[in-house]
């Protein structure tokens, strides 16, 4: 009962692969998150995948910040396991063994979850559910802010961060990623201090939240091209392709800069308006050859 894997392209240029599921699965999961999961009152902190909660509001917690310390978590729904997701319904919903076995097999395959299938952000959300809070309590002892967008981790300070201080905080989420059996993505750590661009999950942060200048204008520029494009009459299959991609990151962009988002919106929606009151030109077979040449022995 499950489709996939279906590549989704990183904005970092890599790939994750991603899973649906089909009936009756699928609907019998959907009934799962709207009778427990949503019931679930999540922290703020938490930010991933979550009614009312996207990457901006995730970027928000750390506004002011004058130091930002991000990590990854290696490949984590692949390390969300069985064991894992049965301590969550059997410890945090407190259901019976029988209960939480069987909730376990039906939002697990192959001993792990999925990432993709309809209950796995919520799993994802609660994988930490017995360490995160003490964690985030121990930061905020010392006046650090904490967030979570699904396997980002953020920690910042609205003050300055002593060098004893930024080590401490790391090794803390290391130990809460390893306690949970996570493995950190050491690589992709970052540190960043105000004097510089501090920079999560794409988005300038120094003050606001706001998109980079060349992201901007790389949103401009694609605007641009569509208007070019269509003023040439080049529609080739892929122009709506290409409009509902460009309208996804003028969303992006309107979220942060509503006025420059909104700006761009009315040529986007004109030339979809365009393009919707084109006329459809079909080149349907030639039934009926011109000439006895093209006609086909029988």
């Amino acid at each position: 009962m499950y489709i996939g894997p279906k590549p989704k392209p990183k904005k970092n240029g890599g790939v994750r692969y991603v899973f649906d599921t089909k009936a009756p699965l699928k609907p019998l999961l959907k009934k799962i998150n709207s009778i427990f999961f949503r019931r679930v009152q999540f922290p703020r902190y938490l930010t991933g995948s979550l009614a009312g909660r996207d990457f901006v509001s995730n970027v928000e917690i750390h506004s002011g910040s004058l130091y930002v310390i991000t990590e990854d978590i290696a490949k984590f729904f692949d390390h969300i396991t069985a064991d894992q997701v049965y301590r969550i319904w059997r410890e945090f919903f407190a259901f019976g063994e029988e209960v939480s076995v069987l909730l376990t097999q039906l939002t697990t395959k192959d001993g792990r979850v999925f990432q993709g299938t309809p209950t796995s952000s919520y799993l994802a959300n609660l994988a930490f559910w017995d360490r995160e809070p003490a964690l985030v309590e121990r930061l905020a002892a010392r006046n650090l802010r904490y967030s979570r967008y699904v396997d980002d981790i953020t920690m910042s300070s609205i003050g300055p961060l002593a060098a004893d201080d930024k080590s401490w905080a790391i090794a803390q989420a290391y130990a809460m990623i390893g306690a949970g059996g996570f493995t950190a993505q050491r690589t992709k750590h970052a540190a960043f201090s105000a004097n510089k661009p501090i920079r999560i999950m794409g988005l300038n942060v120094n003050r606001q939240p706001t998109l980079p200048k060349l992201e901007r204008a790389k949103i401009r520029a694609a605007v641009y091209q569509l208007e070019q494009s269509l003023a040439r009459r080049d529609l080739g299959p892929e122009f709506r392709s290409r409009l509902n991609t460009v309208s996804g990151k003028v969303g992006r962009l309107k979220r942060l800069h509503p006025r420059e988002g909104a700006a761009l919106r009315i040529r986007l929606d004109q030339i979809r308006r365009t393009v919707d009151a084109l006329p459809v030109i079909t080149h349907p077979a030639n039934l009926f050859p011109s000439s006895s040449e093209d006609t086909p022995p029988f």
